[in-house]
């Protein structure tokens, strides 16, 4: 049995050196097909960014007299490290529609086929986009059947008061085509987020990159800070009325006194005392209402995330894809296993040579 099998092996090897010529011929015409698929292939460039959020702290971050007018306040701040969004849903909130129809309004600046650019992200995707010649002539009969039963609204450009909810089906394809163009990566270990923006254009890959970020810690600090920061519009509304209030009664008392001035009557004395009563009154009102809202402005300092910055996106210099070596090895690895395996499968159909022929 071992024996048949060396046998085997042997009869293999012997097959593939007399049809060495043709294996070398075949691997020759892979290598110059990869070349021309490797250099019609569009150039694209890769911009990183790498963030890391900080997570909210307890109350000890607010120290000194702040924190313990913070605790007077009845105000507990120790449940403040608790997420309500984390690092794992970021990918979800950047491919969301609302997300990728802020991107593309953006205005962009790169150079194409050697010429100056500026327009905004959805005309660049649309509009400035090399293609390899085989997705040109392949795509060219769906292309002019869109373009024959499509309307003019398949036309339009993102714009900011434009209706995000009733999107053309041109307008949704672009939005998946730059979904598709932003990669994210979490490590569940330390939060660390890495974006990852390719566009044909170094400079526009660099400035997406610099978009998305911002845009990201935008949305993630509003989700966090929206009701805090509810609570103290509401604190600074009623601190506006204490503090009219407060001095209304101040001018009320003053008025009187100054009307009123070495009247010894106990009606006028009473009426005095009452004012006075008010305006401490008012005071107390104004002076808690003013500690609150020193405590809201606080909490929503806390609240307010960091995400520290730890790389920033650069211009790249070189193309990250298409990755030409690569793709060489790979049509050779093919056209020669491929080409072997096909000459042992027609030599089982029709054999030239018995297989223990050991001559070469």
């Amino acid at each position: 049995m071992e024996k048949n099998r060396e046998t085997d092996i042997i009869g293999i090897f012997n097959l593939f050196w007399r049809k060495k010529k043709r294996i070398i011929q075949n691997c020759f015409i892979g290598g110059v097909l990869s070349i021309i698929i490797a250099f019609s292939i569009p150039k694209e460039y890769s911009s990183k960014v790498v963030l890391a959020p900080e997570f909210s702290s307890n109350i000890s971050s607010v120290g000194g007299a702040l924190g313990s007018l913070v605790s007077m306040a009845g105000f507990d701040l120790s449940s403040g490290g608790e997420e309500a969004l984390y690092p794992e849903l970021y990918p979800q909130i950047i491919s969301s529609s609302p997300f990728l129809c802020d991107l593309l309004i953006m205005e962009v600046e790169g150079y194409y086929k050697k010429e100056y650019l500026k327009t905004e992200l959805y005309s660049y995707i649309n509009e400035y986009q090399r293609e390899p010649w085989w997705s040109i002539v392949l795509g060219a009969p769906s292309k002019l059947i869109q373009r024959l039963g499509s309307d003019s609204a398949d036309s339009l450009s993102f714009t900011q008061d434009m209706d995000r909810r009733n999107l053309t089906r041109k307008q949704q394809l672009i939005m998946k085509s730059l979904d598709k163009k932003i990669y994210v990566d979490v490590d569940k270990g330390t939060n660390v987020i890495t974006l990852t923006i390719t566009m044909q254009d170094p400079k526009i890959a660099a400035d997406v990159a610099q978009a998305v970020s911002d845009n990201l810690q935008n949305y993630v600090g509003g989700y966090r800070t929206a009701k805090v920061r509810k609570d103290l519009e509401q604190t600074e509304e009623i601190f506006k009325q204490a503090r009219e209030n407060y001095h209304y009664a101040q001018r009320a008392y003053a008025e009187y006194s100054d009307q009123h001035q070495g009247v010894i009557k106990m009606r006028y004395q009473i009426e005095q005392d009452r004012l006075s009563n008010e305006m401490e009154l008012a005071f107390n009102v104004y002076n808690q209402i003013a500690q609150q809202l020193e405590v809201s402005k606080a909490k929503l300092q806390e609240k307010t995330p960091v995400v520290v910055v730890m790389q920033p996106p650069v211009v790249p210099y070189k193309a990250s894809f298409p990755k030409k070596m690569m793709i060489g090895l790979l049509f050779l690895f093919i056209t020669f296993f491929g080409t072997c395996i096909w000459l042992i499968i027609e030599d089982r159909i029709a054999p030239d040579n018995n297989w223990t022929d050991l001559s070469i």
